[in-house]
């Protein structure tokens, strides 16, 4: 992993303590009106209280432990490579891309 910005670093630091779920989440900096896009669950969430409802629910539900392999960042984007494991052993290969804003805040998060 190459040297992160700060918005890179809070990321790394959450998926690295994702068990903690919503709580750890909210330590990185994100818009008021950030949006999470999920295509495969039909997920397009806005705003923390919706992200913490919809996207923290389901990967409680589904007991979600996540596995960061990598993480690279390119200008405003954040990329994680995640390997995510299920309470039924099912192993997701993951990739997430957080779009930064000029305020070094998470404006726009895609789970592919």
């Amino acid at each position: 992993m190459t040297e992160l910005s700060a918005i890179g670093k809070a990321i790394r630091h959450y998926k690295l303590n994702a068990s903690g779920g919503y709580p750890e989440w909210a330590k990185v900096p994100c818009s008021s009106d950030y949006r999470m896009h999920v295509p495969a669950m039909g997920f397009d969430t806005v705003g923390p209280e919706e992200n913490e409802k919809v996207i923290f629910g389901w990967l409680g539900e589904m007991e979600a432990q996540q596995e960061l392999v990598d993480i690279v960042e390119f200008g405003a984007y954040v990329t994680c490579y995640l390997r995510i494991t299920d309470k039924d052993g099912i192993v997701l290969d993951v990739v997430e891309v957080f779009k930064s804003n000029d305020q070094g805040e998470v404006d726009e998060i895609w789970a592919l």
